[in-house]
C-alpha cells in the first residue's frame, strides 16, 4: 500500500528547472494540471531574476538531467548553493537530485531547508513528506503536512495529500475526514473525488464508491481514471 501510494505522489513532485518538466501521469486531472502550471510559470519567472553564473549552471544541470546523469547533476547543485547558498529553489533542486542519488536522509534536509528560507511554497512540503512517507515515517510526513494545511488550509490539494497519507496507514475514518475537507475547498478535483471513491470501494461500499466516480466525471467529464473505475466497479 504504502510504496504504491508514494509512487503515485512522486509525479507530483517539481524540479527547479522547468525545461526538466517531469512526465505527468494520466492520473492527474485538470486541476492538478493548472496547479502545476502556476508553480511552473513562478518558478520560470524566479530563475529569470538568477546571476548569469546561476543561470549557466542551471543549463548544465538541466543537460546532465536529460542524459540521466544524476550523480553529475547533484555534484551542479552543490556548485549551485555554493553560488547562492540561501535561494529556496536550489535547496530543493539538490534535495531532488539527491533523491534521485539515493540520498534520503539528506533530501528530506534539503527540502526542510528550502521550507525554512521559503515557507510559502505548496511544494516544498509536497516534496519534504513524500520522501519521509517513502521512509515509512508517515507520523513525520503528517506533521510535515499538518503545517501545509496550516498555512494553506483552503487548498484541497494539501487535504488531499493527508487523506492519502492516513489511507496508506489504515487510518480509514481519518481519511475520509480529510477528503472531505478536500472536495469542499479548491481547486475542485475530478482527481481527488475519484481517490475518495477509492477507498470506499477497498472499505466494500461500492454504492459509495460509484457516487464518487460519478461526481468525479461532473467536475471534469473526460476524467479518464473515474470512467475506469466506473465500468470496473461492478465487474
Amino acid at each position: 500500500m504504502m510504496q504504491r501510494f508514494v509512487y503515485q505522489l512522486l509525479v507530483f513532485c517539481l524540479s527547479v528547472i522547468p525545461v526538466l518538466g517531469q512526465k505527468q501521469s494520466n492520473e492527474l486531472d485538470e486541476a492538478y494540471r493548472k496547479e502545476l502550471q502556476v508553480e511552473n510559470e513562478a518558478l520560470t519567472g524566479r530563475i529569470s531574476s538568477f546571476s548569469t553564473a546561476v543561470k549557466e549552471l542551471n543549463k548544465r544541470a538541466s543537460a546532465a538531467i536529460r542524459a540521466q546523469e544524476y550523480e553529475k547533476a547533484l555534484e551542479i547543485a552543490l556548485e549551485l548553493e555554493r553560488l547562492d547558498p540561501d535561494n529556496a529553489d536550489i535547496k530543493n533542486f539538490k534535495g531532488k537530485m539527491q533523491l534521485k542519488n539515493q540520498q534520503s536522509v539528506a533530501a528530506v534536509a534539503s527540502f526542510g531547508e528550502a521550507i525554512r528560507l521559503n515557507p510559502d511554497n505548496k511544494w516544498f512540503y509536497i516534496n519534504q513528506a513524500t520522501v519521509l512517507a517513502d521512509n515509512n515515517q508517515v507520523d513525520s510526513a503528517l506533521k510535515v503536512i499538518q503545517q501545509l494545511n496550516a498555512i494553506y488550509p483552503k487548498w484541497s490539494i494539501g487535504y488531499n495529500f493527508k487523506a492519502a497519507l492516513l489511507y496508506a496507514s489504515g487510518q480509514y475514518e481519518e481519511a475520509l475526514e480529510a477528503y472531505a475537507v478536500a472536495i469542499n475547498t479548491f481547486p475542485k478535483s475530478a482527481q481527488i473525488v475519484t481517490n475518495r471513491g477509492d477507498l470506499y470501494r477497498e472499505l466494500g461500499k461500492k454504492d459509495k464508491a460509484s457516487a464518487d466516480y460519478k461526481k468525479a466525471l461532473e467536475v471534469e467529464p473526460n476524467y479518464t481514471r473515474a470512467k475506469d473505475r466506473l465500468v470496473a466497479l461492478y465487474q
